[in-house]
């Protein structure tokens, strides 16, 4: 006799639905990117009416809000489970870097959605990066308190988690537009990459500055725009740092530039095609102004400090960057691919003729790229979260470069107390296969 299969009870048919919904954004976020996951789509791929999504969600960006919510529910759960909680703070760290790759290899579509988050669902994200923070915080102030690390202020420790936090997630984009050789393309995440990380992040580069902070060259009067293409393109950043791209119509656009509508489609196409354009236009001025802090510097260490201090002056008036930069992963994914490759090649570049000239001896040829990526990192993610668009101040509180300044020269660990030992990496890293 066969057993009646049971009913299923309205909470179960409720709970179902809701994470078929979520199920299904997360599977459109990671193939087209939250611009794409409306809510016809999402109801579509869950196998639902439509109108479904509004029994579950107060409207379409709570929907939006949710994903990174849940899926981050998920990956720290993930992390707690296969972190290894070594002898000290870089055995632990190496064991979490390891256990975010293989989240990753299971769920490759977690760093599009943070990534995309960050511009699309920001309230989401900053909960996400307060929470990873936070897990950060406690992990180095342990450390510190068993004299594995530098003694630091919280403040400061702070400083270094957005460091650390951000490095994963730079790793991830970059593994994915350009794969660490054969491995990374399944694994993301060779070994060598993580022998690399805590490798810096344990010692820095070993050098001192040899020259004090940068002070800033004289600020020449801004310059005038030269042609009306320019006046437009200076005029969508305003816009898009106002209201986002998606608030950044071409009637915003022109009215912004005291232009007429018929003048934006003598110089562009589409909307499109000036979002496409902005990121590299906004790139160049940038990087422009950086170069005058850097000036003459000849070693990397005093180079990549400078630089640090250009940027952050470069956002006091110009402080729509970070988050053009961060919309353009989700309203102009080519354009920020080639940014980010265009990025992590400069810096390749930089740091290679610093190993030629006899510095960063402690790195190989092949891990250049991570460091590259840790540097990129702590641009954008101590930007994004100390000054945000909505943020009055322009300017970072003063520890902040006090405390990059003593991680990129020294990293973090102390020498081990008289008769302990601490395990470290002292070979060179094995190149990528």
């Amino acid at each position: 006799m066969r057993t009646a299969k049971k009913k299923k009870s309205r909470a179960d048919l409720q709970r179902e639905r809701r994470e078929a919904l979520i199920s299904a954004g997360l599977t459109i976020v990671s193939r087209s990117g939250y611009a794409n996951a409306s809510v016809s789509r999402v109801t579509a791929a869950a196998g639902l009416a439509q109108g479904t999504l509004y029994s579950y969600f107060d409207n379409h960006q709570v929907f939006l809000d949710t994903l990174l919510e849940a899926e981050g529910r998920n990956f720290f759960r993930f992390l707690d489970r296969h972190t290894v909680r070594g002898e000290s703070f870089f055995e632990t760290e190496r064991s979490s870097f390891l256990a975010y790759s293989r989240y990753v290899r299971r769920h490759r579509y977690f760093p599009r959605v943070l990534t995309d988050a960050e511009s699309a669902a920001p309230t989401s994200y900053a909960d996400h990066m307060e929470r990873v923070e936070a897990r950060y915080l406690k992990a180095l102030m342990r450390g510190q308190a068993v004299g594995e690390l530098r003694p630091q202020s919280e403040a400061e420790l702070r400083v270094v988690a957005e460091v650390l936090a951000g490095s994963y997630g730079h790793m991830s984009i970059g593994a994915q537009v350009r794969p660490f050789g054969k491995v990374g393309r399944d694994g993301l995440f060779p070994e060598w990459i993580a022998d690399t990380y805590i490798r810096f992040i344990r010692s820095g580069l070993g050098q001192t500055l040899s020259e004090p902070p940068p002070a800033a060259p004289a600020r020449p009067p801004e310059e005038a725009v030269a042609t009306t293409r320019e006046a437009l393109l200076e005029a969508a950043a305003r816009v898009v740092w106002r209201v986002g791209f998606d608030g950044a119509t071409i009637k915003a656009i022109v009215e912004e530039a005291n232009l007429a509508v018929g003048t934006f489609y003598s110089h562009f196409d589409s909307q499109q095609e000036i979002f496409d354009e902005l990121l590299a236009y906004i790139r160049v001025k940038m990087l422009a102004h950086v170069r005058g802090f850097i000036g003459e510097r000849r070693r990397f260490v005093d180079r990549e400090y400078a630089g640090f201090v250009g940027f952050f002056d470069y956002l006091r008036d110009h402080p729509w960057y970070i988050r053009i930069e961060s919309a353009a992963a989700v309203y102009a994914t080519d354009t920020y691919r080639r940014h980010f490759l265009d990025l992590t090649d400069s810096y390749v570049r930089t740091l290679r003729r610093a190993r030629q000239n006899g510095e960063l001896a402690q790195f190989e040829e092949h891990e250049l790229v991570v460091l590259a990526h840790i540097f990129m990192a702590a641009r954008h993610y101590i930007a994004a979260r100390y000054l945000p668009h909505t943020a009055e101040r322009r300017t970072l509180p003063p520890h902040v470069f006090a405390t990059y300044r003593a991680f990129l020269e020294g990293g973090l660990a102390v020498d081990p107390p008289a008769g302990r030992t601490v395990r470290t990496e002292t070979q060179p890293a094995a190149p990528p296969t």
